[in-house]
């Protein structure tokens, strides 16, 4: 009887290979497999070699990404795949968000073999989080479904990152601009950064009302979309501002509650406040 209960323990940790080819159960965790579009419903074919009994969310975010129109959980089977059926969006463009974390219930057995904040996870499908101010770790990944494809089906892969800087979380912080796109209706900016993952910046358009704010990924990039708005006099504002409440502990921990660690030619002071501010100066096409 003994021999038996060590057979099905080394069974069980030595799990089959995974339909993403690692193991199942390894920490550098992989998400992949098909989102078809089926009339008025979305499915989902996962594959993963996260440990079977995993419980993952599945998401279509309308409204560029503003507006959850459905959702669903499954959870993985004993070889790694689970499905999904969602209902179609129907009109306009979504985008389908498949995660694993640790916000909604898992089950001891895989708290224990992640950590209970998803703190053992790796890997190119792995974000940082944060929850009142613990720091926890998801894998997700993500398809833009696109009203005018020239298909239904769309596959899962993560995205790829860059080589994080040398530099990356020094209070030196610099923030650079590699592309200025538009088409008349929004301004598409991508860019790159020291910044540490999870860093809030803000992008401001010349003396207008046009900005938006987002996180910066986990290599420092970051992307950034606004109203168009032709200028005579054109340019582009990009501020981190630790001691905005929208930042995370761990950021205001990196850098100051009050940005008070921060040095270098980018930094500002208001009042007590030391914040990050870069000005890139832009030329509209003619």
């Amino acid at each position: 009887m003994k021999n038996k209960l060590v057979i099905a323990s080394l069974l069980s940790i030595v799990v089959l290979l995974g339909a993403c080819g690692k193991k199942l159960g390894d920490v550098e965790v992989e998400i992949g497999g098909k989102v078809i579009e089926k009339d008025d419903k979305i499915v989902v074919e996962g594959e993963s070699n996260l440990l079977p009994g995993s419980r993952v969310t599945g998401k279509v975010l309308v409204d560029d990404g503003e507006e959850v129109f459905t959702d669903t959980t499954e959870v993985v089977s004993d070889k790694g795949k689970f499905q999904m059926e969602m209902d179609h969006h129907k009109y306009g463009d979504a985008e389908v968000v498949i995660t694993f974390d640790f916000s909604s219930l898992q089950d001891e057995e895989i708290i224990e073999h992640y950590g209970e904040h998803g703190e053992k996870l790796e890997g190119p499908y792995v974000y940082l989080d944060e929850h009142w101010n613990e720091v926890k770790k998801r894998a997700e990944v993500r398809v833009q479904l696109t009203q005018d494809a020239d298909t239904d089906t769309h596959e899962l892969t993560a995205l790829e990152w860059e080589e994080k800087p040398e530099d990356y979380s020094d209070p030196r912080v610099w923030i650079e601009v590699d592309e200025i796109t538009d088409d008349k209706e929004f301004f598409y900016i991508k860019g790159r950064s020291n910044l540490h993952e999870g860093s809030y910046i803000t992008g401001k358009y010349s003396r207008t009302s046009k900005r938006d704010s987002t996180r910066v990924n986990p290599d420092g990039t970051f992307d950034l979309k606004m109203g168009y708005e032709y200028s005579e006099e054109p340019y582009f504002t990009f501020e981190f501002n630790p001691g905005t409440g929208q930042q995370w502990r761990l950021i205001r921990d990196t850098y100051g509650d009050n940005g008070e660690k921060l040095v270098g030619k980018h930094v500002e002071t208001s009042g007590s406040t030391q914040f990050i501010q870069v000005e890139v100066d832009y030329q509209h096409d003619d």
